[in-house]
């Protein structure tokens, strides 16, 4: 007689495991809605940490290309700073004495000067 009972099927199951199904799923339901429920909270969780975490990043994004664009315009006042500064020293080495002693003229000096302007090879 169990070899007939295990040959009936219920929904593509043996009726055995149906009529277990069949007890046990309040209890399974109420586990599974308190899991999702849990799940639920747990994903908004994330969500919101992860929300927040992009949020920190592109102000400090916003932060660090701000003080980039300063050092970048701080670089740029510099170099001009340099030049001028390379400028007024070239304008003043034909009449300092230190550099007339090397044999040249204050006329060679200035005429050297010239020429590293035109080139593009003045150095500091």
């Amino acid at each position: 007689m169990s070899s007939a009972l295990e040959s009936v099927t219920v929904s593509g199951r043996p009726l055995e495991m149906a009529v277990t199904k069949t007890e046990v799923a309040p209890e399974e339901d109420e586990r599974k809605k308190r899991r999702r429920e849990r799940n639920k909270i747990a994903a908004a969780k994330c969500r919101n940490k992860k929300k927040e975490k992009t949020e920190c990043l592109q102000k400090e994004s916003e932060k660090l290309e701000s003080v980039n664009a300063e050092l970048k315009a701080q670089i740029e006042e510099l170099k001009n700073e340099k030049q001028h500064l390379i400028y007024m020293l070239n304008l003043h080495r034909p009449t300092c004495i230190v550099r007339a002693q090397n044999g040249r003229t204050p006329e060679d000096e200035r005429n050297l000067f010239i020429q590293q302007i035109k080139e593009g090879t003045l150095q500091s």
